[in-house]
């Protein structure tokens, strides 16, 4: 073969590095949005034990407080009942409204989903032998992972 017929290879710039530290770039991002929703889950799932608490203690005062009604004592009894049955239901209704029980879950799922993302992310980058086009799969595959979370999820500050 003569040098004419030689064919000569353009080198193109490889990018290897700048996808990994994407892909790092990326994952703290995931870090970052996972701890966030953990946060908001401990929050919310404190509200809704409280809430859920009270609601109970007062229905419980209720119902005491009902059944000894039907006792000749005083009529501060029916007014404990009749309060504790109306701050009860006042209080169930706007933690129906507030829908906290929702957010408690939305915001553990969204946790749970980013820590998988974040766990099988990290062990891929780890894996040796990973060429360029690995890389653009797995990007491809992070983009398309974090949009299904974000769209099911609640917004977060981060």
């Amino acid at each position: 073969m003569t040098k004419e017929a030689e064919l000569k290879l353009i080198e193109t710039p490889d990018n290897y590095i700048g996808k990994i530290e994407m892909i790092r770039q990326i994952l703290t991002d995931v870090k970052k949005r996972k701890n966030q929703h953990y946060k908001q889950f401990g929050k919310y799932k404190k509200i809704n034990t409280f809430t859920k608490s009270v609601i109970n203690s007062l229905n419980a005062v209720s119902v005491c407080s009902m059944v000894l009604s039907f006792t000749p004592i005083s009529p501060a009894v029916l007014i404990v009942a009749l309060s504790a049955t109306s701050i009860s239901s006042v209080g169930s209704a706007v933690h129906s409204s507030i829908d906290v029980e929702g957010k408690v879950y939305s915001h553990n799922t969204s946790y749970l989903q980013y820590t998988d993302l974040y766990r099988d992310v990290s062990a891929r980058l780890l894996r040796n032998g990973m060429s360029s086009l690995d890389l653009d799969n797995l990007l491809s595959e992070i983009n398309a992972r974090m949009g299904l979370i974000e769209d099911q999820s609640l917004p977060i500050k981060y």
